[in-house]
């Protein structure tokens, strides 16, 4: 056995090759199933007529007929009983049980028989899937067919038409007489092969036989379903899929072997015959395709025999389209097809199991045991057929025997290999224990952990809905319960607000199975707040049930500074560029004028009298004065376009009063602008910079004039100053009936050096510059506009200080 195994291993290739050796060992020893008996000598040397070898039926008896009969082959089907009794093809059997294999033609039989002094007669063949068969009993000698008794019988009729015996077989009544001389005739036609394993019986030994056969078939059947349903029943317990693929096994093989016998006839379909032959087929491929997933799985040849597993593969392929091509060709055809997959997928499990048991697995010698009584039983139950072996109780029903034997074995082996698995599986639980208990004890400390944590955590399935959560995420999304997030249980798509985000953290997931720091503006549920999310996502490994674990941390604040971050550095570098741009450009007029001047002055001073000089002089003098005199007053400008915040004093101011007071100034300058203010507000004292407030209202105002010129001289121009408080912040809305400013040039106004009106801003495009400076760096107000306002509307939103808030509350 040491020396197969190393001859196996070593050559894996031959186990491929043995399945095929086997299987011809087979067909070599089953010559009948395809070739006509018999075979041998001329048909003139073998139509001598037989009729010297009378059986006598003397004796009470079950006697074979094949020797004592002779044969005729009828290529066309068409021969009559008179036709036939005058044709010279007769030829002499010389097999106890004939079988003609496959054939389109259909075959006579005739034997001479006596009766002694017993009448009660019966033909018994055992074999029941023979399409029609016509029984002639004449008296002898022959005259016409007028004279005998016809009776048909086969499974091309419901089962209990011309039956004289309730029995899967063919078995017909003889009307027969003591002491007289008959011809028995009988034409078989079919689809099938041509088995004629006939013999008549005394009435009384048929009693006895049928008995005796009724009681081992009905033990047979009752232990095939016993053991299949209760295989069954602990696959549905214990859910393992040997119980079941054993299961089919047993079920699918009692099928194939009740269709065979014609019990599947008898019992399920006896009214249409016209299943027989293709549920013979359904049955015979069902049984093949289960054992092609019952042999590798029982063996474990994926771990035993890797070229043995992928060979029952293909075997199980070529059985599938077996099974599809039962509709689209004939019986004739498919059967000889079956039977050879048959024995291939036999010999292949008998040698496969042979080496897996020489490997060591222990279930594996059951299993051979088992395939060799199967294999036995087949090889014996036709060896008695074709009369090689005597006829008794054993080989009668050595294939039944072998089967039964094979599924107790099965069972046993089954059994064994469950409990070695059982065992192996409790010292695995043993050996786990303590690492089990280790495991809980660190999954409660990852719980503690994953409840208590500051960042929130998630699991989600494969829809996208939440599994699992932690408080800290429940709270991120608005929800401080469990139970109310889990009632209305959101979508994780659903939370991000921007669904370009939200295709590109799928893409990202799908791609690479995780993401990091990917930042997704979410909505909370409840109040619609949008947040700022930084999530970290990964997808399930082996084991988890979630299909996505992730976590998620707040970042609003962070994003939101980092985008102001980035917007203040934005509007600096414009700021920058703007004021560059715009001393360049102011600085240019009065420096030219200035090196004009001395370009004139040094170019003509030489032609110049005395009285021109001192003109020129006097007027070179002006444009140089006017030139610096003009950079003065940009540099006075810039001078008060920069913020210092100890360039202005801090004072408590009363609203109302300093507010009209600055009405009333303000309309003394633009007497023909319509101005109004307003305070909607408890509040009456405010700790602010009035100059610089005073700066910035006379700024808007300027600049409002400056742009609606004409509105102003038509007494049409209206301005409202209001100051409204609100939560923590004190609000100064502006607003005029002017032309207004486009989205676009909102922020661009504030720029240095910015203006649509050159020639008359006094400011020279830096009195807005100064505004905005003073709201943002010295009053630490924030700018919005809102949307659809009419002219020129801005909202300064100042913080009021805590224990204004504190006297409130």
């Amino acid at each position: 056995m040491a020396t197969a195994r190393r001859v196996l291993s070593r050559h894996p290739s031959l186990l491929l090759l043995l399945p095929m050796v086997f299987s011809g060992l087979i067909w070599g020893m089953l010559p009948a199933v395809a070739d006509p008996l018999p075979a041998g000598q001329p048909a003139a040397a073998q139509s001598v007529a037989h009729d010297g070898n009378i059986l006598h039926l003397n004796t009470p008896g079950d006697f074979s007929i094949g020797l004592h009969s002779q044969w005729l082959e009828d290529p066309h089907r068409s021969l009559t009983v008179d036709a036939a009794m005058l044709t010279d093809g007769w030829q002499n059997s010389e097999s106890a049980s004939l079988n003609f294999g496959f054939s389109n033609s259909a075959f006579w039989l005739k034997t001479p028989l006596s009766t002694g002094s017993l009448s009660d007669w019966y033909l018994w063949n055992r074999y029941s899937l023979l399409d029609q068969v016509d029984l002639y009993l004449c008296p002898r000698p022959f005259n016409n067919s007028g004279e005998c008794v016809h009776k048909q019988a086969g499974d091309l009729q419901p089962f209990d038409i011309n039956r004289d015996v309730s029995h899967p077989n063919t078995i017909i009544h003889l009307p027969t007489d003591k002491g007289h001389d008959y011809l028995l005739l009988l034409r078989v036609e079919t689809h099938g092969t041509y088995q004629l394993p006939a013999s008549l019986v005394d009435g009384q030994t048929l009693h006895n036989e049928l008995l005796l056969n009724n009681i081992l078939r009905g033990g047979y059947y009752a232990t095939m379903l016993v053991m299949g349903l209760y295989n069954l029943f602990i696959f549905f317990s214990t859910r393992e899929r040997s119980y079941f693929y054993y299961s089919a096994f047993v079920l699918s093989f009692l099928l194939f072997h009740m269709t065979y016998e014609g019990s599947a006839f008898q019992f399920f379909w006896p009214n249409m015959p016209v299943i027989n032959n293709t549920a013979f087929l359904l049955a015979f491929s069902l049984n093949q395709l289960i054992l092609c997933f019952f042999v590798p799985n029982f063996l474990r040849l994926k771990q035993h025999s890797p070229a043995a597993y992928r060979l029952f593969r293909v075997y199980t392929a070529i059985t599938f389209v077996t099974l599809l091509m039962i509709p689209l060709l004939h019986y004739e055809v498919m059967v000889p097809i079956n039977n050879l997959l048959s024995m291939l997928i036999t010999a292949s499990a008998l040698i496969v199991s042979i080496r897996v048991w020489i490997g060591g697995e222990s279930a594996a010698r059951f299993f051979t045991i088992a395939w060799v009584m199967l294999i036995a039983g087949l090889i014996l139950a036709n060896a008695r057929s074709l009369g090689l072996i005597p006829t008794n109780t054993f080989t009668l029903y050595a294939y039944q025997i072998g089967s039964f034997m094979e599924v107790i074995l099965l069972s046993l082996a089954l059994g064994e290999r469950i409990m070695r698995l059982q065992k192996d599986q409790l010292e695995s639980r043993k050996a786990m224990l303590k690492s089990q208990e280790d495991a809980i004890q660190y999954l409660r400390d990852y719980e503690d952990l994953y409840q208590n944590s500051l960042t929130g955590k998630f699991q989600l399935d494969e829809e996208g809905f939440f599994l699992k959560t932690n408080p800290a995420w429940r709270n991120m999304l608005g929800y401080s319960e469990q139970t109310h997030f889990s009632n209305d249980n959101p979508s994780f798509d659903s939370l991000i607000a921007e669904p370009a985000k939200r295709r590109e953290l799928w893409r990202k997931l799908r791609d690479s199975g995780r993401v990091q720091a990917f930042v997704v503006p979410i909505l909370q549920p409840l109040t619609g707040e949008r947040l700022i999310v930084s999530l970290t996502i990964r997808k399930r490994a082996p084991g988890e049930r979630a299909a996505w674990i992730g976590s998620g941390q707040n970042v609003t604040e962070q994003y939101q500074q980092e985008q102001e971050l980035m917007h203040l550095q934005k509007e600096k570098t414009l700021a920058l560029r703007q004021l560059v741009m715009g001393i360049a450009h102011e600085m240019n007029t009065p420096l030219g004028n200035i090196r004009l001047a001395e370009s004139f002055l040094n170019e003509h001073n030489d032609d110049w009298s005395a009285e021109e000089a001192q003109q020129q002089l006097q007027q070179g003098l002006v444009h140089i004065h006017d030139g610096i005199e003009r950079l003065n007053s940009l540099n006075q400008l810039m001078k008060n376009a920069v913020v210092l915040e100890n360039q202005y004093a801090s004072e408590i101011i009363e609203l109302r009063p300093w507010l009209e007071q600055w009405r009333n100034s303000n309309s003394q300058q633009h007497p023909q602008v319509k101005l109004r203010t307003g305070i909607h507000s408890y509040l009456t004292e405010w700790q602010t910079y009035p100059e610089a407030l005073d700066i910035i209202l006379n700024q808007l105002v300027d600049n409002s004039c400056v742009h609606n010129q004409e509105q102003e001289a038509e007494g049409k121009l209206q301005i409202s100053v209001d100051l409204r408080e609100r939560g923590e912040q004190l609000e100064l809305h502006y607003q005029d009936n002017g032309k207004g400013i486009d989205a676009e040039q909102r922020e661009a106004i504030f720029m240095p050096f910015y203006t649509t009106q050159r020639s008359s801003a006094r400011s020279k495009g830096l009195g807005l510059y100064q505004t905005y400076n003073l709201l943002t760096e010295l009053l630490h107000g924030h700018i919005d506009w809102p949307d659809d306002a009419e002219g020129f509307y801005l909202v300064v939103r100042f913080p009021l200080p805590a224990e204004h808030n504190d006297s409130g509350a």
